[in-house]
């Protein structure tokens, strides 16, 4: 695309959550020693929490890439799950066959397993990502296991992250007690994300040859509200932009241009760009972007808030919205909405395709009510929440 142009040696913002790339801003470091920090507690829970695109997934794949061989770690991004659902998940990351064994036989083989590797030496550590769609029950669970009498899971350590709703979700399991620290990641201030930009760019290959101007690097604070995953959109689409017309570098002008492709706005406030930017949950249904419902075999699993920006789905626990299914590709598709609340959906060249009711689409203009099909799943687009409350 644009590698040769600027000479780098490969993507600079991709995406995908890469341990390679990770920059720490304050807020960074102090998630990754809240994490480092699980050891230190007999038992207990750190959390955290942030919207989506802050980060989260790549500091726990840089947290995982630094653990020991004395560690034993099952990472789990599947948490639509009933209580015994769950536990089977975990021991079969564990190198069991849990299947159609009762929840007391889980608890007892997990106790045991814990038990041996305590004995060996080994800490055992569960990091559950896409957390906030855990149920009640599977955190009610949870909380169990750190107050049983008879410590027989006094060896465990849990990493919970997931969206801000995470922490309603705890509170409602009755779980806060256990929650030893609890951080919610905010966005990048301006200088952050300027040395964010600039962090990326010299791990592709840039060194220090400028190719954002600095009135480009304020650009793109302006409107990405300093949201790592906004960040590299809108940067990913000024640098393509600047490369096609064969600008040695990416100025104001391209960001602009970008940042109107994309349908952007700017941020009113700086004290107020994160929620502007990516609006959370619990806000009322006319400040949000819509919703998505997601269905296996007609059944309804789950609903997915839309933010402004890049949503991308998949079956890569790189996706912002994971859909564990083999008919389903790595990246399948993508949903692109602006500040104007309208979504577009683009197939990434899928394998299956993507199908609005019956036809198959490569690119296509959302209205509430569409049924978007991959494989044995449906995505149902609303412009509002209340619509789904409604069956519309």
């Amino acid at each position: 695309m644009y590698l040769q142009h600027f000479k780098l040696n490969e993507q600079p913002f991709e995406p995908s959550p890469d341990p390679d790339f990770l920059y720490l801003s304050n807020f960074h470091k102090r998630a990754r020693s809240y994490m480092e920090s699980v050891w230190d507690f007999p038992n207990g829970i750190v959390s955290m929490t942030g919207e989506i695109g802050a980060g989260k997934t790549t500091l726990i794949n840089a947290f995982i890439d630094g653990l020991d061989d004395e560690v034993c770690l099952a990472n789990m991004n599947q948490t639509q799950l009933s209580p015994v659902q769950f536990l089977q998940l975990l021991l079969a990351q564990f190198g069991f066959k849990p299947f159609r064994k009762r929840k007391a036989q889980l608890l007892d083989m997990l106790a045991h397993f814990l038990s041996e590797k305590a004995a060996d030496g080994k800490k055992t550590l569960i990091i559950i990502d896409e957390a906030q769609n855990l149920s009640k029950n599977v955190l009610k669970d949870i909380g169990r296991m750190f107050v049983d009498e008879q410590r027989k899971f006094a060896a465990l350590r849990i990493i919970l992250s997931g969206h801000s709703e995470l922490n309603d979700t705890m509170d409602a399991a009755g779980i806060q007690g256990l929650v030893r620290l609890r951080l919610d990641l905010g966005s990048l201030n301006k200088q952050e994300t300027r040395a964010y930009i600039l962090h990326r760019l010299a791990v592709a290959g840039a060194a220090d040859k400028e190719i954002f101007t600095a009135a480009a690097l304020a650009g793109v604070y302006r409107y990405s509200g300093g949201i790592p995953r906004l960040i590299n959109t809108l940067c990913d689409t000024a640098m393509i932009g600047a490369g096609s017309q064969d600008q040695d570098t990416v100025n104001e002008d391209a960001v602009e241009a970008a940042a109107r492709e994309l349908q952007w706005q700017e941020a009113t406030a700086e004290t107020n760009v994160h929620s502007v930017m990516v609006p959370p949950l619990g806000l009322p249904d006319a400040k949000r972007f819509g919703v998505l419902s997601i269905a296996y075999k007609g059944r309804t699993t789950n609903e997915f808030p839309l933010s402004m920006g890049k949503l991308l789905i998949g079956r890569a626990t790189s996706n912002d919205l994971q859909i564990d299914s083999k008919f389903v590709s790595g990246h399948h598709a993508q949903i692109i909405t602006g500040a104007d609340g309208k979504s577009l959906i683009e197939d990434l060249n899928s394998t299956n395709g993507l199908f609005i009711g019956k036809r198959k689409i490569k690119r296509y203009k959302l209205a509430s009510g569409d049924i978007i099909g991959l494989g044995q799943h449906t995505i149902t687009y609303y412009k509002e929440r209340r619509e789904r409350r409604q069956g519309k």
